[in-house]
C-alpha cells in the first residue's frame, strides 16, 4: 500500500492555507520512509482561533435542526472517504489495516451516536421546575488529539462539541498529519460552514499555544499524564477555560480461580495486543488467584512467546509495529528498567521485530510493588502477578495511580459487585477484555487517568455549561406584602 499525498496546510476557515513554517513529516513505522512532508506554524494556532470565534455566534445560534443537518451531510460523505483515512491511518502509526477501516467508518458511528443520545445527556428540566433547563455551549473548543486513534480520538470530542453549538480547532499528533488532513478534507467535502471546524498542524509547541490561546473556552486532550499535567499547570490562571483530559491507564484483569481459562486468556491476549498495546485501555497487568495461575502462566507465556507483528498492510495481520521507531526505543528502554528490580521475572522477553518499529510481546511476573507498574509502558507488554486468594487480587488491583478500566474473569456474577466496590475506574468489565469500550457509555477515568469523562456518552455536557432560564411575565411584579407596605408609604 503506498500512500502518497501533498501536505495542503492547515485547514482555517473551510479553506487550507498551505505549507509554511517549520518542515516536519511523518513516517511509515512498519517500512521506513516518509508517509507526508508537512510544516508547524505556531501563528495558525491564532488564525484558526479567530476563525473559530467568527462563526461561533452564528453556529451556536443555529437551529439544533441545522446543525444536525449539516453533520449528516458529513456523515454521508464518510463511505466515500473511509479507504482513505484507513489507508492514512496505516501508512503513519502501523495500525492493521482492519482495525483502520473500523476507525475510519466510526466517524459515522459517532455522528449518529451523540444524536440520538442528546435527550438523554441534555435532559429538560424536572416536572414543575419554575424555568428552562439549558446546556450553553462553551464557544470555542480545543482539541489535542493523540496518535494510537489519530481519527477517532480527535472526532469523539469533535461532533459532541460541534452538536451542542461550539466551533473547533483540532491538533492531530504530529506523528500522524495525514490522518488529521484527510479528517479535515471529509468536512471540505461535506460543504461544512466555514470556521466552524479548523485543523492545525505541528509539534508539541503547537498543541501548547492552542491549549494556552485566551480566545479557546475549552480544551480537550489525549495522552499522557506528564502533558496532561503541563496542560493544567498552564490553564491555572484561565478559570474561564474547561479542561478535559483522557490520560491513559495501567489497566488490571483479574482472574479468579472459577474463570473459565479459554476467555480469560483470549480476552487477556486481546486486550494486551490489539494495536500493539497502544491503548489507553490495553491490559498491561494480570492478577491472578493461585489455583488457576500456573495454567494462566503456562498459556499466556506460550501465546505471548508466539506472537509477532506482521505487515499492517496484509489482512490478516493481528498487530502490527509500534507507532515510531522512537516508541519502540521508548518501550525497550522501559522494559530494560524495570528488569533491575530483582524481583521480575522475564517469561517472555520483547525483542525488535520485522518492520522499522517492530517488536514482539513480553510477559514479566512481579510482585506486585515493583516501581514501574506506575508507569504506563505502551506497548505489548503485561506484568503478572500472583495473589494470595481473592481479597488479596482485588487489593493488588485496587493499588493502581489510575483509573480507567479494570477487567474481572469470574464464574460468579456476585463476584462483580466485590470488584466494583474494591477497584476505583470508570469502565469495569465483567469476563471480557479492558478494551472495547462504548461511546453509548461513559468513557474517561479518575486518578492519573483524566477527568471529566472527556469521552463517550457524557461528552455532550463536557463542551456545555447548564444554565437556568427563568422568565417572568411582561410588567408583572413578584409579590411580597413587606416591599408593598414600604412603598405605600
Amino acid at each position: 500500500m503506498a500512500v502518497k499525498d501533498l501536505f495542503r496546510g492547515d485547514y482555517i476557515g473551510g479553506v487550507f492555507a498551505g505549507g509554511a513554517g517549520e518542515a516536519f513529516s511523518s513516517v511509515d513505522p512498519y517500512r521506513g520512509g516518509v508517509v507526508l512532508e508537512a510544516r508547524a506554524d505556531v501563528a495558525a494556532v491564532d488564525a484558526a482561533v479567530k476563525a473559530a470565534r467568527a462563526a461561533a455566534k452564528g453556529w451556536r445560534r443555529a437551529s439544533l435542526d441545522d446543525r444536525i443537518a449539516a453533520l449528516h451531510r458529513v456523515r454521508g460523505k464518510v463511505g466515500a472517504h473511509v479507504e482513505r483515512i484507513a489507508e492514512a491511518i496505516t501508512a503513519e502509526m502501523g495500525k492493521p489495516i482492519g482495525e483502520a477501516r473500523v476507525e475510519a467508518k466510526s466517524i459515522a458511528g459517532k455522528i449518529d451516536g451523540v444524536i440520538a443520545g442528546l435527550p438523554h445527556e441534555l435532559p429538560p428540566a424536572a416536572p414543575g421546575a419554575p424555568g428552562e433547563q439549558r446546556f450553553h455551549a462553551l464557544g470555542v473548543v480545543g482539541v489535542v488529539g493523540p496518535f494510537n486513534f489519530p481519527v477517532h480520538l480527535c472526532n469523539t470530542h469533535v461532533i459532541p462539541a460541534l452538536v451542542v453549538g461550539n466551533t473547533v480547532v483540532v491538533k492531530p499528533s504530529e506523528v500522524t498529519p495525514l490522518c488529521g488532513q484527510r479528517y479535515a478534507e471529509l468536512f471540505e467535502d461535506a460543504g461544512f460552514p466555514a470556521g466552524v471546524l479548523n485543523v492545525v498542524h505541528g509539534r508539541g509547541e503547537v498543541g501548547a499555544a492552542l491549549v494556552a490561546q485566551a480566545g479557546v473556552d475549552g480544551v480537550v486532550f489525549t495522552g499522557s499524564y506528564a502533558t496532561g499535567r503541563r496542560i493544567r499547570q498552564a490553564t491555572f490562571d484561565q478559570p474561564h477555560k474547561k479542561v478535559s483530559l483522557e490520560l491513559g491507564g495501567r489497566n488490571p484483569a483479574v482472574v479468579f480461580d472459577d474463570a473459565d481459562l479459554d476467555q480469560a486468556v483470549r480476552e487477556i491476549a486481546l486486550g494486551a495486543l490489539l494495536t500493539s498495546g497502544q491503548r489507553c485501555t490495553a491490559t498491561s497487568r494480570v492478577v491472578v488467584t493461585p489455583g488457576i495461575a500456573p495454567k494462566l502462566i503456562a498459556r499466556l507465556t506460550a501465546l505471548f512467546s508466539a506472537a509477532k507483528p506482521g505487515d499492517p498492510t496484509d489482512g490478516a495481520t493481528f498487530f502490527g509495529p509500534l507507532a515510531s521507531v522512537a516508541a519502540r526505543d521508548r518501550f525497550l528502554a522501559a522494559l530494560a528498567g524495570a528488569r533491575e528490580a530483582p524481583t521480575v521475572e522475564v517469561l517472555v522477553e520483547s525483542e525488535e521485530a520485522d518492520g522499522a518499529a517492530g517488536v514482539t510481546p513480553s510477559l514479566y511476573r512481579v510482585s506486585g510493588d515493583e516501581p514501574h507498574l506506575r508507569d504506563e509502558l505502551f506497548g505489548p507488554h503485561v506484568d503478572l502477578e500472583v495473589a494470595v486468594d481473592e481479597a488479596d487480587a482485588l487489593a493488588r488491583a485496587a493499588r493502581n495511580p489510575y483509573g480507567l478500566s479494570a477487567s474481572l474473569f469470574s464464574a460468579r456474577p456476585e463476584a462483580l459487585e466485590d470488584f466494583y466496590d474494591a477497584v476505583r475506574v470508570g469502565v469495569v468489565n465483567f469476563n471480557r477484555s479492558t478494551n472495547g469500550a462504548s461511546g453509548l457509555l461513559p468513557f474517561g477515568g479518575i486518578g492519573m487517568s483524566g477527568n471529566w469523562r472527556p469521552a463517550g456518552s457524557c461528552a455532550p455536557r463536557l463542551t456545555t455549561w447548564p444554565v437556568a432560564v427563568m422568565q417572568a411575565a411582561f410588567g408583572a411584579v413578584t409579590p411580597h406584602a413587606a416591599l408593598d407596605a414600604l412603598a405605600a408609604d
